[in-house]
This record gives C-alpha cells, sequence and structure tokens, in this order.
C-alpha cells in the first residue's frame, strides 16, 4: 500500500488525476457543444475514473514478501477489465433508429477518454496529450471532410420521409427546396390543415445526410414543425 506520508506519491498522484480531468475536458466540451448523449461531466468521470482505477493496480495492491508469504503484482488485471467495463458505459450512448445508429461516436470518444485516464494513471503524460488533441482533431477535422468532401461524393442514395408543417406563406419556397435540392421525389403531397397552416409530406432521395437536410429546412421561418427520418418500405 502507499504510505500517505509519503508528500511525493501524493503530489504524484494528485498531479495525474488533475493531468486526466484537463485532458477529458478537451474531447468533453467537444461532445458537450454539439449536443451529444453523453458530454462533458461524463467524459471527465470515465477519464479519471480510469485514471484512479489504473493508480490503484499500480500502486493500491503491491504484494509483499516477509514471513514466508510471496506475492506478485500485475497491474495489468484491473487495466484489462478498465477496458471490458468502458463498453456497459458506450452502449449506454448508442441508439438505433431503423436502419440508422446514432452515439457510436460518442462512445468511442468515452472509449479514449478511458485510455487518456489510464495513460495519465502510469505516468505515459505525452502519451495522453497526443492522445487528446488527437481526438479531438478527429471531432472536428474529419466530420468537417465528411460533410464537406466525403458527403458529396456518396455512391448510394438514401430515403427519407419529411413531413412539415407551415405557414401557406411558404409553400412556393418550400416547394422550391424539394425540387432543388433532392435527387428523386417519390411523393409529394399538400394539405391545408386550416386556412393559415399546410402540411406537407414527401418522400425523397438524396446524398445528402439527415443534418443537412434540416440545415436546408431551418432557414425558412415559417416552418412551425418538421420530421424527418429514413423511410423503409
Amino acid at each position: 500500500m502507499i504510505d500517505l506520508s509519503d508528500v511525493n506519491i501524493n503530489l504524484v498522484i494528485l498531479f495525474r488525476i488533475t493531468l486526466a480531468v484537463v485532458l477529458s475536458f478537451i474531447p468533453g466540451i467537444e461532445r458537450e457543444l454539439t449536443g451529444k448523449f453523453a458530454g462533458l461531466r461524463t467524459h471527465i468521470l470515465v477519464c479519471v475514473g480510469a485514471c484512479v482505477f489504473t493508480i490503484l493496480s499500480l500502486y493500491g495492491f503491491k504484494m509483499y514478501i516477509a514471513e514466508g508469504v510471496v506475492g506478485t503484482n500485475d497491474p495489468a488485471r484491473i487495466a484489462a477489465q478498465v477496458i471490458t467495463g468502458i463498453g456497459f458505459i458506450g452502449a449506454g450512448t448508442v441508439m438505433r433508429h431503423g436502419s440508422t445508429v446514432f452515439g457510436i461516436t460518442t462512445a468511442a470518444t468515452l472509449w479514449m477518454c478511458a485510455a487518456i485516464g489510464m495513460s495519465c494513471g502510469c505516468g505515459e503524460y505525452m502519451t495522453a496529450i497526443i492522445a487528446s488533441f488527437a481526438t479531438l482533431i478527429v471531432l472536428i477535422l474529419i466530420r468537417k471532410l465528411e460533410k464537406d468532401v466525403l458527403s458529396k461524393r456518396k455512391i448510394f442514395y438514401t430515403i427519407y420521409e419529411i413531413t412539415i408543417s407551415a405557414s401557406i406563406d411558404e409553400c412556393e419556397k418550400i416547394q422550391e427546396i424539394f425540387e432543388n435540392n433532392f435527387h428523386k421525389i417519390y411523393k409529394f403531397n399538400k394539405k391545408l390543415i386550416n386556412h393559415e397552416e399546410l402540411k406537407f409530406s414527401a418522400i425523397i432521395s438524396t446524398k445528402k445526410p439527415l443534418r443537412d437536410i434540416n440545415d436546408i429546412f431551418r432557414a425558412i421561418t415559417g416552418i412551425n414543425a418538421i420530421e424527418i427520418r429514413e423511410y423503409h418500405d
């Protein structure tokens, strides 16, 4: 066991846990600002927890040789369980709607935070720092690459069902958006709900991701409600 009177060891532990908090803040704040299922606090707690477990595996369960009792220290055992256990937390962020799965990136980010925490816990500071910033680069720059480049080169089209409730004054503008932005329109219905509101129902085919479709309609102030979901016949 650690001798709590050993100030140097306590300072090292304090530094490692503090570093885990700071480094997990970097990917955690990105997930928080983008409104993902697991936010800043979850990422920090996962990283600090992994750090603490690693510290315990290194110092807290040291065996000794005394009076004929022989033991060995195996810090890898707890580390292995941390890697396995983080899967349960990550699974809680994954949701499925039809054939679309949401939250896998957030689950992977939590997994990376656990790795960062373990790196801090065993004193691999440079590894932890590089991993933290590498995670941020992937979350921001690679997402931009996916949105601006890869989404435009998609081979396969996705079929969406879109339902919109909007002011009758926006009728022509909404029709133009459907005609100008989507590869093929399988169905397009308009229904007058009252004298001031129209309900649009359409099934379309497009390469655009769901978030881009939502951004297209977000510019119209007269839309009261919109629902976009993948269509499965």
